[in-house]
């Protein structure tokens, strides 16, 4: 599976090598919703992700808003959104978060353990940059704001690995 995004590949190995994943060992990216839209069953799709044990569903409290563009936020709104576990949400095995930073469950001892094309949109939107000072043009806000008209999903897929297996006849 491919993320939708068409990023194009920044990495700097030089840059990540010297830092030893400073990002990946503290918070694993986000990935965005059309990585599963494009799927026949968007919902099935994310179940199936978040089954492997490898993916949690992160929270943002709040709507992100710019009151600039006239946009309201709603401070009590929960959005759940897709990324990758951190190596103790995986031993923990629950699709919710657990609080603190933690490792990446994809970052392996050369990097991410993922092609750049598949990685979340968040680490492909991750530009290395000289003294550890890396910046993202994708952010937890802009992921809020695209994952916020897709809570259906996210639910019905929650829906689903909730739900028991169909009884083999």
């Amino acid at each position: 599976m491919t993320a939708a995004s068409s990023v194009e590949n920044n990495e700097d190995y030089s840059l990540c090598s010297a830092c030893g994943g400073e990002c990946c060992r503290t918070r694993p990216g986000i990935e965005a919703p059309e990585r599963f839209l494009t799927a026949a069953s968007p919902a099935e799709e994310l179940a199936r992700l978040l089954a492997t044990g490898l993916w949690v569903l992160d929270r943002h409290y709040g709507i992100p808003y710019s009151p600039e563009k006239g946009e309201k936020g709603d401070p009590d709104r929960i959005i759940l959104y897709p990324r990758p576990a951190t190596r103790q949400e995986r031993e923990a095995g629950d699709v919710q978060v657990l609080p603190g930073a933690g490792e990446c469950v994809l970052l392996g001892e050369d990097g991410c353990t993922l092609p750049f094309e598949e990685r979340p949109r968040a680490c492909q939107a991750l530009a290395p940059a000289e003294g550890f000072a890396c910046t993202s043009s994708w952010t937890r806000f802009d992921a809020a704001k695209e994952w916020l008209s897709h809570q259906k999903m996210v639910g019905k897929a929650l829906s689903i690995l909730a739900s028991p297996p169909a009884p083999k006849v």
